[in-house]
């Protein structure tokens, strides 16, 4: 599989924060409110390049950041771990390196949408706008599920110590078993991820993302947690979810619609990974003019 450049308009940054290097795309553009853009889990910066060639934002700087662990950004410490609340001071470590103290907005798919969430709530004065793609709040336990949830993460962090990376003797080999991942893609879309998110090794490629994110989280947000966080997003929030996409199979958590302030919803065609391989253009046309407004 030949190396892509990047997209038309768009350059490859690595950022030094205050915590972490972070690294993945931006258009150059210095002035105006920025716009961070988080991936999903597993995947990198490369799953914004479909959308981020039809985006319209001139004279707006647009960041397609990749969390730590992830892509090209470094990894923690093996003292540490990944639990979901961490990117919070992460994403906003980030933002300050490029301009301390400025507003900015947001727009996350998946896993980066939990995460913008989390952003929108915590900083509300700053969260001018928030998009969520494929993406309404973290996954959440009863209290009866908190216990057995902890034997279960802290055993499987125990055997993934042991395990070994997969190494594909090609980069199209690795793109064929992506499409089967996470949200299942094609190979298209999936050749954008593995382009970005693998390493070359002895025998092959491997994934460049760290092997500890496979680890099951520790604790679970409850759904009232969950509601109190959403209750504290002040800024306008657009929410597009695919119509093949994960949304519509969790009928228990639509209620969180309810906790959302101010809410615009929108269907596009596509699944799980619409911004990437569904209805890119309407896509990018409602993200951008919803954080143009």
């Amino acid at each position: 599989m030949q190396e892509r450049k990047c997209i038309l308009n768009y350059q490859h940054f690595s950022q030094q924060t205050e915590r972490l290097t972070l690294a993945g795309f931006h258009n150059g553009q210095t002035q105006g409110r920025p716009v961070i853009m988080l991936h999903g889990w597993l995947d990198n910066a490369a799953t914004f390049e479909p959308m981020l060639e039809r985006l319209q934002l001139e004279g707006r700087p647009v960041y397609a950041l990749e969390l730590p662990g992830h892509g090209k950004s470094q990894h923690r410490d093996k003292s540490a771990q990944y639990h979901l609340v961490d990117n919070t001071i992460d994403v906003l470590a980030f933002v300050d390196s490029i301009s301390e103290g400025s507003d900015f907005d947001i727009v996350g798919h998946s896993m980066g949408g939990i995460i913008a969430t989390l952003v929108a709530a915590s900083v509300p004065e700053r969260v001018k706008h928030l998009v969520l793609l494929d993406s309404l709040g973290p996954l959440t336990d009863e209290i009866e599920n908190v216990l057995p949830q902890l034997k279960r993460a802290v055993k499987r962090a125990s055997s993934l110590r042991n395990s070994k990376l997969n190494v594909y003797p090609t980069k199209e080999v690795a793109a064929r078993a992506r499409t089967a991942g996470v949200g299942k893609i094609s190979m298209p879309a999936s050749r954008l991820l593995v382009e970005r998110g693998t390493i070359e090794v002895e025998g092959g490629w491997t994934w460049s993302s760290d092997p500890r994110l496979l680890e099951p989280s520790l604790l679970r947000f409850s759904e009232a947690q969950v509601e109190a966080i959403m209750g504290g997003i002040e800024c306008p929030v657009l929410l597009l979810v695919g119509t093949d996409g994960y949304f519509k199979q969790y009928e228990a958590i639509k209620k969180r619609l309810a906790y959302i302030k101010t809410l615009t919803q929108h269907q596009v065609d596509g699944g799980h990974h619409f911004h990437m391989e569904g209805d890119v253009a309407l896509t990018a046309q409602l993200v951008g003019d919803f954080v143009t407004e």
